[in-house]
């Protein structure tokens, strides 16, 4: 039995971290051995529910992504460490200043892969605000909703809570090894407006 951190497991399999909580929260997925992925009994629950000829079937000796290192900079999807984007935040300081909020909480959602929804101004349910979540139409808040579970976010807050996203650590991850899926060129939306 191989034990195998959220990162870890996340790049074995071929997904992101994001998608591995959303596989965590259904019903049947192997639990956790002292807060480490079981890796041979979550592969084997994986290969239920995958196409014989997915290469993630195949514990992910197929590589889905362009090498590090090697992708295009551009509005995809790419790995990039935790050090390198507070670095590319640091670098980007006060570039979003002045930037039209609805625009920029658009980008902020998109620059980390999630999705933004923007709620009715109905109260007292919604008050117009905003909710993040890893999939585009959620069905339940466990799991799927990252925050604004009832639209609940101001743009400031969205913009906090994307970076936040983004740059936390898992009580397993260092800095300097810890990946997340970014869009390079859009994180300046991220970045401190001072």
């Amino acid at each position: 039995m191989g034990l195998m951190s959220v990162s870890q497991y996340a790049k074995h399999a071929g997904m992101s971290r994001q998608a591995l909580y959303s596989w965590e929260a259904k019903q049947g997925f192997p639990a956790r051995v002292e807060g480490k992925i079981d890796q041979v009994a979550s592969d084997a629950y994986l290969a239920r529910y995958r196409d014989s000829h997915d290469l993630r079937t195949k514990n992910a000796k197929g590589k889905l992504a362009p090498a590090r290192g090697k992708a295009k900079v551009g509005n995809e999807l790419m790995e990039m460490s935790v050090t390198d984007i507070k670095q590319n935040l640091a670098a980007c300081v006060g570039q979003a200043a002045g930037m039209d909020q609805s625009e920029r909480v658009k980008l902020a959602a998109k620059a980390v892969g999630l999705f933004l929804s923007e709620g009715p101004d109905n109260p007292p349910v919604t008050f117009g605000g905003y909710r993040l979540s890893i999939v585009e139409t959620p069905t339940c808040e466990v799991g799927q909703i990252i925050a604004g579970g009832a639209f609940g976010l101001s743009a400031d807050e969205v913009i906090y809570e994307c970076r936040d996203y983004t740059l936390i650590l898992m009580s397993d991850e260092v800095e300097d090894s810890a990946m997340r899926e970014v869009i390079p060129s859009l994180l300046y939306v991220l970045s401190d407006d001072n």
